[in-house]
């Protein structure tokens, strides 16, 4: 699942994912005051609009290293944006930070293609972002 990616960058990658978990999991009736699980629901989209920006902001860095990477560094913008949106529609938050990944994914592959990524890059990303999204749509359906 993980081929070849170094394993610090497997283990801070999946530690990452604890507060989206923590904030998932406060959606079941585990016994948290309605309170406290909106602190952590709160807490995991606020983390993830966070996260998102740093890949955004990651792309657009190595996406700014060659001229002809030059489109791809504009949509590197759109996450973040996606991430700013995300605070003013409420009640489609996780769904708006899950299609953020979903994009961050799709210029990460373009950036691939041109051999501007590790090797193993794909092999981590693919994986954990379909992780983050799958947690996000969960997250959106929250009673």
């Amino acid at each position: 699942m993980f081929d070849g990616v170094p394993k610090s960058v497997v283990l801070a990658s999946l530690l990452g994912l604890i507060p989206i978990l923590m904030g998932l999991v406060s959606t079941f009736n585990i016994g948290l005051n309605a309170g406290l699980k909106e602190d952590f629901i709160r807490i995991a989209l606020i983390y993830s609009g966070f996260i998102l920006s740093f890949m955004s902001g990651c792309i657009f860095y190595v996406a700014s290293l060659e001229r002809e990477r030059v489109l791809l560094l504009w949509f590197s913008i759109i996450p973040v944006l996606l991430a700013l949106l995300s605070i003013t529609v409420p009640f489609m938050q996780s769904f708006v930070l899950a299609l953020g990944f979903l994009v961050v994914l799709e210029i990460e592959r373009k950036l691939h293609k041109r051999r501007s990524l590790p090797k193993w890059w794909l092999s981590l990303r693919f994986p954990m972002t379909s992780i983050v999204v799958v947690l996000l749509i969960f997250l959106g359906f929250r009673i």
